[in-house]
């Protein structure tokens, strides 16, 4: 008997989970432990922290050998390689992730975006179950999206392929994070809606997307029309997206996506209208249901599809 690792290397925080052939991890790990101002070799060292941590609590169970380790990180990765070519929150720039955790440990690891591993997770475990192909968008602080085309994670010829929170819907709009003007992120993401909400009343008010969220629910005008605003916007993402890579399902996640109805109603209605006629009658906007352990799980499916893969050879 053996078992695998997965990590979800956030921007502040670690999350990790011991898998032993389920969806279900028997060991779990949530580690605040660094801030974005912390070096490079202090954000490995809390890796290293949490994978030792795992591997010891794991020792007491008796299930055999760590074999491989999974992680999922926030920015674009070049999985085939375990490079990290950009992750702006860890100022993460080139780094060889698989080939520092594979020197330190001695076993397989395989990194990948988070938001690419989320959709393995969904798919297998989640809101995608049973889907070959799937959209999968994480609303937070920024816009993250991992694509699944034919049961497998697409990257593009440049391992930066799905980023639909940085395509462009109006050019010449509000500076994005990226540098580029309009993208998506900066109208559907957490910190943009309470921007957007502090405009429309004129002035600074201390609101989380969270208590915007409710009180649109409750029916405030101001916070209603942020929302509205917000779905049309990613409603026209998401047509596009359709109409050129016809996904069976798209599947939304994130703190903002824990608006509910006040999201998805008004997202499927505007998606209704500008998808075409074939993809609004038969593509569905669903939410997550994994919430913040998808990571986790599809950091641990990455590395068993390898493992499996390799022993079918």
């Amino acid at each position: 008997m053996s078992y695998v690792i997965g990590l979800d290397v956030g921007g502040t925080t670690i999350k990790g989970g011991v898998f032993a052939g389920t969806s279900q991890s028997m060991i779990d790990i949530h580690m605040k432990t660094y801030s974005n101002e912390n070096t490079l070799e202090e954000i490995l060292a809390s890796i290293s922290e949490a994978v030792q941590y795992l591997m010891d609590e794991a020792s007491h169970l008796e299930i055999g050998n760590l074999v491989a380790i999974g992680i999922g990180i926030p920015g674009f990765v070049k999985s085939s390689e375990g490079f990290v070519l950009y992750a702006s929150n860890l100022r993460l720039h080139n780094v060889n992730l698989k080939q520092w955790v594979e020197e330190h440990f001695g076993v397989l690891c395989v990194v990948q975006g988070d938001a690419r591993v989320g959709a393995l997770a969904e798919r297998e475990f989640g809101a995608a179950k049973g889907f070959s192909s799937l959209l999968f968008i994480v609303i937070g602080t920024g816009v993250g999206s991992g694509m699944i085309l034919d049961g497998k994670i697409y990257e593009g010829a440049h391992s930066v392929a799905g980023e639909i929170g940085h395509t462009i819907l109006e050019p010449g709009g509000e500076i994005c994070a990226c540098g580029r003007q309009g993208c998506l992120e900066t109208m559907v993401s957490g910190p943009m809606l309470i921007r957007a909400y502090q405009r429309r009343i004129g002035k600074k008010v201390d609101v989380t997307a969270k208590t915007l969220a409710e009180l649109a629910a409750c029916g405030e005008t101001n916070a209603k029309a942020v929302y509205t605003d917000a779905a049309r916007s990613l409603a026209i993402a998401i047509a596009n997206y359709c109409t050129i890579l016809d996904p069976a399902i798209v599947v939304i996640g994130g703190g903002v996506s824990l608006a509910g109805s006040v999201l998805f109603e008004p997202l499927r209605a505007f998606f209704s209208v500008y998808a075409s006629p074939l993809a609004r009658q038969s593509i569905e906007i669903v939410p997550a249901v994994l919430g913040d352990r998808s990571g986790v799980i599809g950091a641990s499916l990455l590395v068993r599809d390898i493992l499996l893969d390799e022993r079918s050879m």
